[in-house]
């Protein structure tokens, strides 16, 4: 066995950038092995002037990820990871997290073919237990191995541009955990000292965690099955699990909402307890600690900041911070995507759609995505893409009218429930929340040709208006500072009849590849009616059913099945193409049907 090393030159290279992500390939062979690797050619520079790529700062824009594609569960089928990164990325992120474990090669592919840079994440925790069969009775003997399997498979990726160590680790708070973080970061830069080292440390929650709140053990864990079993046998109702670890941070977070994280961070403890990690890494990760970002930039001129973890609502400010201060080198919301998994943690959900608000179940995802479980940009994706300026707006979201008034279950992760919809039959005179995102001085609305709102905007992309509901059209119109008019928007009524429509993603499908066919309940100019619900079934020609259901945090379907029930008027079928000219997806419920052929990509 041995070694050799090459040095080659690339004349007039193309750089890899977001805005154009140009790649080479490298076929190597050897004997009658040949192996072909994928690469872009791209610099990654990080200090007091920000992070650099290609001797041009860039501030990052990301969305925390989970690993599942929607409907398809865990499966890592590329079309539908290819669908996720162009999503996110037309909705305004330049970036990626992958939450909270190393990404699929199917994802960097795609991250690196599109343009989308990657904040490349090992794990969750590290030799505190967070569950009792989590990785951490492995994790001593591992970590290592694990690093190096995690660099040499992302190395030649140019996506990837930062890796972090863990998230939400409440070890940094300890002299081990800050030992630990230092021989991480040292670690992975002798594997690879091309890219800067942070890890996600949730602020308020280190400082918690310190003083004994939330912390999990095995013993405790044991003592509580234990009296569980002993309920049970007794004939007795168990009594509640007591939340721990994350479950438990999150809970609190969802009932005192996000002003209760982001305040508790400002503590004085919560430095002390952060600040000897965060010496340990290049870039420090702050998981909901905004109002710390002006204070802790000035105390440590040295220190970079970056939001692993941050809320929806804050987009705008920290866009504005960003461009004045480069030590803030970025942003991740959670989350980008919803996502299977920490049940309620982000979901405003009314009983007209669940059964029960325990979280248990019927109830599959965390609902906390700026874009839905089927792929489908809420009013927060609205406002993202208008916060973090990949487009000034106006863009116009509803508060579902009716519902206005009813409580809702609690979190802390949803900034709004609205949605681009102005079609609520049967709510005429009731009270309609509406918002109007927008990068301009001031906003107007208009409805059926009468003004019925105007807002100045101030430190904010966010004008909210009360109005009672009557359907029509509904106008959103931004102006400048000079008061001239710089956008305009609107939503229109659904009107009387009503159908279900099939709409392909795609005009055409690829064999053997995934299509995406939305079904909705429509009028006869296609205008989604919200409050239009049914169960329908799904038939498939030419082609198989792998995934069917809605966007609804509760859901007692299983996405196999080929009966699917909507929300708020809508749901997704997920279709493979077969070995044919053409598909014909079918469906139906009780009252209406409709048919859609796709043929086959040429």
């Amino acid at each position: 066995d041995g070694e050799a090393v090459f040095t080659l030159t690339l004349d007039n290279a193309r750089l890899w950038t977001p805005e154009t992500p140009n790649l080479y390939t490298c076929r190597v062979s050897f004997a009658d092995d040949e192996v072909t690797e994928t690469f872009g050619v791209r610099k990654v520079e990080w200090g007091t002037d920000g992070f650099l790529l290609n001797g041009k700062r860039h501030i990052i824009q990301g969305a925390c990820i989970h690993h599942d594609n929607g409907l398809l569960g865990a499966v890592c089928d590329p079309d539908a990871v290819a669908r996720k990164v162009r999503l996110l990325k037309e909705n305004g992120y330049n970036a990626i997290r992958s939450a909270h474990n190393p990404c699929s090669k199917a994802l960097l592919a795609e991250c690196d073919r599109q343009g989308m840079l990657v904040m490349d994440e090992y794990i969750d925790h590290w030799y505190i237990h967070k569950t009792e069969h989590d990785y951490v009775d492995y994790f001593n003997d591992w970590w290592h191995q694990d690093l190096t399997d995690m660099v040499e498979k992302d190395y030649n990726h140019p996506c990837v541009v930062l890796y972090s160590t863990g998230n939400e680790v409440s070890e940094t708070a300890q002299k081990r955990g800050i030992a630990l973080t230092k021989e991480m970061t040292d670690f992975l830069h002798g594997l690879d000292d091309s890219r800067p080292v942070t890890c996600g440390v949730n602020i308020f929650f280190n400082f918690l965690s310190s003083i004994g709140f939330g912390v999990y053990s095995d013993e405790k864990a044991k003592k509580e099955a234990e009296r569980a079993e002993k309920a049970k046998q007794r004939g007795e109702k168990a009594s509640k699990k007591k939340a721990v670890g994350s479950q438990f941070f999150n809970n609190l977070a969802g009932l005192l909402g996000d002003e209760f994280m982001k305040r508790g961070a400002t503590l004085h403890g919560c430095d002390v307890k952060t600040r000897d990690a965060f010496a340990n890494m290049d870039i420090a990760g702050y998981n909901y600690g905004i109002y710390r970002y002006k204070h802790d930039l000035k105390k440590y001129p040295q220190r970079l900041i970056l939001g692993s973890e941050t809320f929806c609502n804050d987009a705008y400010k920290f866009r504005e911070l960003a461009k004045q201060e480069p030590r803030l080198v970025g942003d991740f919301v959670w989350a980008g995507m919803d996502y299977l998994g920490e049940v309620m943690v982000g979901s405003w959900e009314y009983a007209d759609y669940a059964e029960t608000f325990d979280g248990g179940p019927g109830w599959v995802s965390a609902g906390s995505g700026r874009i839905d479980l089927t792929g489908k940009p809420l009013g927060e994706a609205l406002y993202t893409r208008v916060a973090l300026e990949a487009d000034n707006g106006p863009y116009i979201a509803v508060c579902p009218v009716n519902h206005t008034g009813d409580r809702h279950s609690p979190s802390a992760w949803k900034m709004t429930n609205a949605m681009p919809s102005w079609s609520w039959t049967g709510c005429e005179e009731r009270k309609a929340n509406v918002e109007v995102y927008a990068r301009a001085a001031r906003v107007e609305l208009v409805l059926n040709g009468h003004t019925v709102g105007s807002k100045t905007l101030k430190n904010d992309c966010l004008a909210r208006f009360s109005i009672p509901y009557e359907s029509g059209t509904l106008e959103a119109v931004s102006y400048d500072a000079a008061d001239h008019e710089i956008g305009r928007c609107k939503l229109q009524s659904a009107g009387g009849t009503t159908r279900l429509t099939l709409d392909a993603e795609e005009p055409t499908a690829k064999p053997g590849h995934l299509c995406y066919v939305r079904l909705r309940y429509t009028d006869e100019n296609g205008i989604t009616k919200p409050l239009v619900r049914g169960n329908i079934q799904v038939q498939v020609r030419g082609g198989t059913l792998v995934g069917l259901g809605s966007a609804c945090p509760f859901n007692k379907h299983s996405y196999l099945d080929n009966e699917t029930d909507t929300y708020y008027g809508e749901a997704l079928a997920i279709v493979r193409m077969g070995d044919s000219d053409a598909m014909t997806i079918a469906a139906s419920d009780s009252e209406y049907s409709a048919e859609l052929t796709v043929p086959a990509q040429a």
